[in-house]
């Protein structure tokens, strides 16, 4: 049957509709492009696109006589083995979108993006792409891409920036182990200002997710090392659970540390208007709050660095104010703070305590999740909206170098830099210096003012975060106010002074807020002390078994090359006993050992990617993957190291607390404690 004489649009729709629901609903309101459908000899459809122009000379948008082959050469010089993802601007019938999306399979992303939604509309309705479509690895958007300020019309298909970074960012390993950008050349032709614009969105997205990417790979070992060093806390005091919904339709007032804060900030020295807001500051600005008598809620805080516990000395006892802490911030920031701790979930701790539903011996409490956020400032928002305020209103989130600064004056940083103040070094000069350090990722935009502002790759990271969270909020029908006197735009919020919000919606009072006991509870101190020792044992036998099975590998590589099957079959059958124990009584180790080995699973994502796409020959294939899980081995014993390093300071940690009188706890074994020649990760 020819390709065009059925109706494929059912098909499509469905496929469409459960990958992106919005856009299959804003194209039934598109009227499809007018096309002239034709076919080659072989039965493939041909399309050219009308003339906008009476008389005008119809487009083809394929080779009227081998569309197929166009699409391959047009793919020709992607090399699969190195590419994760590969973005093509320009649907055209089709084509190239199927055959990209073969040859990457489940192993790569492809992002599709068409400008024109009436185009795409027409080849819905008369061809079958309902099998790419399907592709869990597959992103498609259609429209103009919305760069501006204005908020796009649900209606019809736009591509917004927060939209398409929302879709990309769950493979974003995939976009950071190579991504490649085709344009069709009849999309050049005719859209080559969207074409243009979404190649720089793209761009900005690819940068965000190696940004991340990069910093969860030099980050594992430390954020581990923090989340198991404040499992006392996370394990015996209080979390965030008793703050779900307390403030509920109230307002929320997230104060940053940018330079516009002495702007606006005075405002909330008002004593009868404190009592209806919530205010929610990040640990940078707690100091310039406090010495204009402003006391807040909540204070946040994720910090990787022991430098941020500088930010609490000489503060009074703050014993109304909650730190509000990720567990993997440095456990010396929760040990300075002056008042009450709450700590967030954590699912690496949650991990390691283990499941009281399939153990005795477990110890995980249900803490409701709070988004995780790339600094305080992303936070204190999702704190606000976990406490159910509504709306939420911005206070210095400048996102950008207003005035040349970096930070307000009199934060917390500041104080940190006086000791290398001089006649010739001023905080001027330092928070000049602090900017130039990034000169190479510097861009020039216009702030809310429309007067010029330098941001930086870094500040644009947090600003498409923050942008992605208010789209999705905004559709939910919350309200995001930015009352920031500077800055960066963002989109997706409502602007006005913080005078007009408050006056606007700081009509009731805030409902007293739970305040967390002091202390720790004794007698789940005593059981997390008797886990942590099993745990190091268990981290013990892990290693002990990946190191039985490098050494099974390297004779497996030596059967290989002899051609001795017998022997090879034999060693498979231990590998896969020591697999099974792994999957079995070694399980939870596993799964924590595997947090520490970022760096290996990585390696061996892009391995798996490069063997499927490049090995052929089935003793290839063997050898290659008998290369990959050697590696991944390697990386997996080091990572053992680590962990066993890890749960012996949370031990140590543990025990500077006061037993209860109850608890015996035996002696430490010294076998448990590793040497620093042991720490592969460190």
């Amino acid at each position: 049957m020819s390709e065009t004489t059925f109706n494929p649009l059912p098909a499509n729709a469905a496929a469409l509709g459960r990958s992106d629901p919005a856009l299959l609903g804003a194209l039934r309101g598109v009227t499809p492009a007018g096309l002239w459908w034709g076919e080659t000899a072989d039965g493939h459809a041909t399309a050219s696109l009308e003339s906008a122009e009476p008389g005008g000379r119809a487009l083809a948008l394929c080779s009227r006589y081998d569309p197929v082959g166009e699409a391959e050469r047009l793919l020709a010089g992607i090399d699969y083995g190195q590419t994760g993802c590969v973005v093509l601007i320009g649907l055209g019938l089709g084509y190239a979108a199927e055959r990209a999306a073969a040859a990457l399979g489940r192993d790569g992303l492809l992002v599709v993006y068409e400008p024109d939604a009436a185009l795409l509309a027409a080849v819905l309705a008369r061809r079958d792409l309902s099998g790419w479509l399907s592709n869990g690895n597959v992103r498609l958007f259609a429209g103009p891409v919305c760069e501006d300020e204005t908020e796009p019309d649900a209606a019809t298909p736009v591509v917004d920036r927060a939209a398409v970074l929302s879709r990309c960012e769950t493979a974003a390993h995939l976009l950071t182990q190579g991504t490649q950008l085709v344009t069709l050349p009849t999309t050049r032709k005719l859209h080559a200002d969207s074409a243009a614009a979404f190649g720089r969105v793209m761009a900005d997205v690819v940068a965000y997710c190696r940004t991340n990417i990069a910093t969860a790979l030099v980050n594992a070992s430390r954020t581990c090392r923090n989340l198991a060093n404040n499992l006392d806390v996370y394990a015996a005091g209080a979390t965030t659970n008793e703050l779900a919904g307390a403030a509920e339709g109230r307002v929320a007032v997230c104060v940053g540390a940018g330079p516009s804060l002495v702007k606006n900030v005075d405002l909330l020295r008002d004593p009868d208007l404190r009592r209806r807001v919530v205010v929610i500051v990040v640990q940078t600005a707690l100091r310039p709050l406090l010495d204009r008598g402003v006391r807040p809620d909540f204070v946040t805080a994720l910090d990787y660095s022991p430098i941020c516990a500088r930010f609490y000395e000489g503060l009074p006892e703050l014993p109304g104010v909650t730190l509000v802490a990720e567990p993997k911030a440095h456990p010396a920031i929760l040990d300075a703070f002056p008042g009450p701790v709450r700590v967030c979930n954590s699912g690496f701790n949650d991990q390691l305590l283990g499941d009281p539903r399939h153990s005795s011996e477990g110890m995980a409490r249900p803490v409701t999740p709070i988004r995780g956020g790339a600094t305080v400032a992303h936070l204190s928002y999702y704190l606000a909206r976990h406490l159910g305020c509504d709306p939420v209103v911005l206070i210095g989130q400048d996102l950008g170098f207003s005035d040349g600064l970096y930070y307000a004056p009199g934060t917390a940083v500041h104080r940190v830099w006086e000791c290398e103040l001089g006649p010739f070094n001023t905080i001027e000069t330092m928070e000049w210096q602090r900017i130039v350090r990034m000169r190479g990722h510097l861009r020039r935009f216009d702030d809310v003012h429309g007067r010029p502002i330098f941001s930086d790759e870094q500040m644009l990271t947090y600003l498409k975060q923050f942008e992605r969270d208010f789209a999705a909020d905004t559709e939910a029908g919350l309200t995001v106010i930015d009352a920031t006197e500077g800055g960066m735009p963002k989109r997706h919020t409502a602007r006005m002074t913080l005078a007009e919000a408050l006056s606007q919606y700081a009509t009731e009072a805030v409902p007293d807020l739970p305040i967390p006991p002091c202390g720790l509870d004794p007698d789940r101190l005593g059981r997390l002390d008797a886990l942590l020792r099993r745990r190091l044992e268990q981290v013990a036998d892990l290693r002990q078994m990946s190191q039985r099975s490098v050494r099974l590998i390297e004779k497996m590589r030596g059967c290989l090359q002899r051609d001795d099957k017998r022997r090879l079959d034999r060693h498979f059958e231990e590998l896969n006993r020591n697999r099974n124990r792994v999957e079995g009584d070694l399980k939870e180790p596993f799964a924590l050992v595997n947090q520490l080995n970022t760096v290996g699973a990585f390696r061996r994502s892009r391995a798996d990617r490069a063997i499927a796409q490049e090995a052929k020959d089935p003793r290839e294939k063997l050898s290659r993957q008998l290369d990959r899980d050697g590696d991944n081995l390697a990386w997996i014993v080091s990572a053992c190291d680590e962990a066993r390093g890890i749960f012996a300071e949370a031990l140590e940690r543990v025990q500077r607390h006061e037993p209860p009188a109850a608890v015996v706890r035996p002696k430490p074994r010294r076998a448990l404690v590793p040497s620093p020649a042991g720490r592969g990760l460190g």
